[in-house]
């Protein structure tokens, strides 16, 4: 299968996976771009270990996360974050961020691509590279401290 094949079979399926975490179809676009552009230099270097499509979308995975981390959107605590609205007792921007700074950094992170940025846990495992039951736990470890502390 040649270049051009792939990108013709594969693109929109990548760029509409990326769209649903990004949220934003120019930087969707860009981020697709990236990922075909290292699909091209390294298509040598596919072994048929997989199909095809399995490595591109871990290819788009890590172009995802580096969008983030480029973006300084390092999950880390910020105004977008703290601004969520939220049914419960925890209405105050500052009682949500008191109690997301006790959980670990894992923890948080976790919590927010999961809840604040849309990953499936699935997702979640693949950019952490971490077994799916472990992301699991720790999910639900962080859901049980912040339920604790209302």
């Amino acid at each position: 299968m040649d270049f051009d094949q792939i990108y013709d079979e594969y693109f929109d399926r990548i760029y509409y996976k990326i769209l649903s975490s990004v949220k934003n179809s120019e930087d969707a676009e860009d981020i697709a771009q990236e990922v075909f552009v290292s699909v091209y230099k390294n298509l040598s270097k596919f072994r048929a270990d997989s199909k095809i499509y399995t490595w591109i979308y871990r290819i788009a995975i890590n172009k995802t996360y580096d969008f983030f981390r480029k973006k300084k959107i390092d999950l880390e605590l910020n105004e977008e974050i703290l601004n969520i609205e939220d049914n419960s007792d925890l209405n105050s921007p500052m009682i949500i961020q008191e109690n997301l700074k006790k959980l670990s950094k894992e923890e948080r992170e976790i919590l927010l691509l999961k809840d604040v940025y849309g990953y499936k846990l699935r997702e979640i495992s693949d950019l952490k590279g971490r077994n799916i039951s472990t992301i699991k736990s720790i999910y639900y470890k962080a859901l049980k401290s912040l339920e604790e502390d209302k």
